[in-house]
């Protein structure tokens, strides 16, 4: 008895230092320094790929309905299964999260497919995915809306983030007449051989839309047609007279805006930014304009350029240009083997050029006012072909009431000129030499009214 008990403690002794031996060592960990850092990185080993578990965790978000039932029978659950075309082409996009310890993952996606409208049939083993035979389907209607006075694309830009893409503009194409030549002995109007000659006549394209079309549910279609009228409203249209004049013999003590508030007896100063009803703007009610207009024509100092009177829609924007077009090098390019240089010619405006965008609000008249005076001088560096256009501008925004007037002036042009005269038999010091210089200033009124 003690000779088997000694041999059994003998193969247990012996399995243990195998199964010791078979352990592999723990890596020592290098010894940190005085500082705290270690001296040497441990080796990087590199990670296996865990094997798939069948009903693992899922954390999927905006992704559509119908890929998410295929994704979780196929790559998932493997289970044998049929899905109806209804199902693999539902577009709604939903967030799915599993964490794998609600239990079956099977039951969990049939729980969620009957949130979503669809039932799971199991028979022999395979899962048919379908919808519900006893959902109802939600009315859908198709609304058509004309615009009476804004755009379709203005109406869609303001509807779009209510209603999502079930709202877009459509443009009414003209329906194509088909003419045929049939065959001798065809009656008119029936198709006969493909020899015979067809001609397609399309009438004019139209580029912008003129229709919105929304389809969805009845109560969605009911709030659109309650918000539509309210939106497409008469857009609202302004009168706008201006007066441009070229004011000449002004120093630098006396501006053209200054002598037209002498003139009118109102002690202003010019100021800068938006002009509003106070000591820095010279700006009026209707009632004084008469006078101000020939106040400005019976000084001889004043010279009118142009006196525009245009009708235009809120938003769009009035264009004076009292000048010319000079023709300016764009760019150069040199073509075939010889390289011949050919120039691309552009035409620029020059002259007092003024654009005013007026926008209608409730109670006043808010107009964007660019104004520019440009002209072009002989170039004497860089390009010599061309000349060189030298600008000043004036860009400003004005808050006005119906009727009212604004001046507007401080663009100011100086000009230099030298002439010589002589006869030609007498020496260039004994000719005549004359040097003149002078300051032109251009003041722009102007008055808008609703119409």
């Amino acid at each position: 008895m003690k000779r088997v008990a000694w041999v059994v403690c003998g193969l247990l002794l012996s399995w243990s230092v195998f199964a010791v031996e078979a352990v592999p060592p723990i890596p020592t960990l290098p010894v940190p320094s005085a500082s705290g850092v270690v001296s040497e990185q441990l080796p990087s080993v590199p990670l296996r790929p865990l094997p798939r578990v069948n009903g693992g965790a899922f954390d999927l978000r905006f992704v559509n309905v119908g890929q998410l039932v295929d994704l979780l029978y196929g790559e998932a659950m493997h289970v044998p299964h049929v899905i109806s075309s209804e199902v693999l082409q539902d577009t709604r996009q939903v967030s799915f999260q599993y964490d794998g310890k609600a239990g079956d993952l099977r039951a969990f996606v049939k729980v969620f497919l009957d949130s979503q409208g669809f039932e799971v049939n199991t028979r022999n083993g395979v899962d048919f995915v379908s919808k519900k035979s006893g959902a109802t389907p939600v009315d859908r209607e198709t609304y058509v809306y004309t615009p009476r006075y804004r755009s379709a694309d203005y109406l869609l830009k303001l509807v779009q983030p209510l209603f999502g893409d079930r709202v877009s503009s459509m443009a009414q194409m003209p329906v194509p007449s088909t003419t045929r030549n049939p065959a001798s002995g065809a009656a008119a109007g029936i198709p006969t051989a493909a020899s015979d000659a067809m001609q397609v006549s399309q009438g004019p394209t139209v580029s912008a839309a003129d229709q919105l079309v929304f389809s969805g549910p009845a109560s969605d279609v009911k709030q659109l047609k309650a918000l539509l009228p309210q939106l497409d409203t008469a857009v609202g249209e302004v009168v706008v007279r201006g007066w441009a004049y070229e004011v000449d013999d002004t120093d630098g003590g006396n501006t053209g805006f200054s002598i037209v508030s002498k003139l009118l007896g109102v002690g202003v100063q010019l100021g800068s930014g938006t002009t509003q009803a106070d000591s820095t703007a010279l700006q009026f009610g209707a009632g004084r304009l008469g006078f101000t207009i020939s106040a400005l024509a019976s000084d001889s100092r004043f010279h009118e350029v142009s006196s525009p009177n245009v009708r235009c829609v809120s938003g769009q924007q009035v264009k004076l240009n009292v000048g010319q077009r000079v023709p300016t090098v764009s760019s150069v390019s040199y073509q075939g083997t010889s390289g011949t240089p050919v120039q691309s010619v552009e035409y620029q405006d020059a002259g007092v050029i003024f654009n005013v965008t007026p926008t209608v609000l409730q109670d006043a008249i808010q107009l964007a006012i660019d104004e520019e005076i440009s002209s072009f001088e002989a170039t004497t560096t860089g390009v010599n072909n061309s000349p060189t256009k030298s600008t000043r501008s004036l860009q400003t925004v004005a808050a006005l009431k119906d009727g009212e007037v604004i001046v507007l002036g401080g663009l100011i042009q100086d000009s230099d000129s030298e002439t010589h005269s002589r006869e030609r038999f007498l020496p260039a010091f004994l000719g005549g030499h004359t040097r003149s210089k002078g300051r032109t200033e251009v003041v722009l009124v102007l008055q808008v009214q609703k119409v």
